[in-house]
């Protein structure tokens, strides 16, 4: 990667952060505060920058863009951002399932190791085990009993962090999560907007 490369993915990344990252503020300040309010708003954005591009109503900007595009998006970068981006996916989808499964079906047990572990001079001995109504069975086969056990940690691990910030995390990760959600999308869009080999114009 030469310098005027590294020059245009820098200015492409300030500039595409400095437009999406407000957009989705000023509409939870000023329209919906609610993550789902705003599903969809980075998306539409998105394309409508596309369309813009297209019409060359962008400028240099545009000609950069639509450059860097066909250079990164269609090649084994786009793929392994997009595998990046799926890996998010995962995580964070399973951290709101791991952080909703402990506010519910382990709710009981959440809030006996919350008191515990809350307190000050905690010792694993502390826990009450009588009162636990332990993990859910996930798996019925031999061998694979680790698999409900991890799912019962992270749950309370999870619930309880979770219960700490006073729900901020949750708040973070949806957020977060439906950023990748439309991410994914968008590259998607993206990869077949600019797979065509097409000369970039330069005037």
């Amino acid at each position: 990667m030469d310098r005027e490369d590294l020059k245009e993915k820098l200015i492409i990344l300030s500039i595409t952060t400095g437009i999406f990252l407000p957009i989705r503020v000023l509409f939870a300040s000023h329209v919906s505060d609610h993550w789902l309010g705003s599903l969809g708003l980075v998306s539409a954005f998105g394309i409508l920058f596309v369309f813009l591009i297209k019409r060359n109503k962008l400028g240099w900007f545009g000609k950069i863009f639509e450059k860097q595009m066909r250079k990164t998006i269609g090649g084994k970068t786009g793929k392994f951002i997009i595998g990046v981006s799926l890996l998010f996916l995962i995580y964070f989808g399973s951290s709101l399932y791991f952080i909703e499964k402990g506010d519910t079906v382990y709710f009981e047990d959440k809030q006996v190791f919350a008191s515990v572990m809350l307190s000050t001079d905690f010792t694993i001995e502390d826990i009450p085990l009588e009162k636990l109504g332990g993990p859910q069975p996930l798996v019925n086969i031999a061998g694979l009993e680790w698999i409900t056990n991890l799912d019962y940690a992270l749950s309370i691990a999870y619930s309880i962090m979770d219960d700490t910030t006073d729900g901020w995390l949750s708040h973070f990760i949806v957020v977060v999560f439906v950023e990748q959600l439309e991410m994914v999308g968008l590259l998607f869009f993206y990869r077949k907007t600019y797979s065509q080999k097409i000369p970039v114009q330069t005037e």
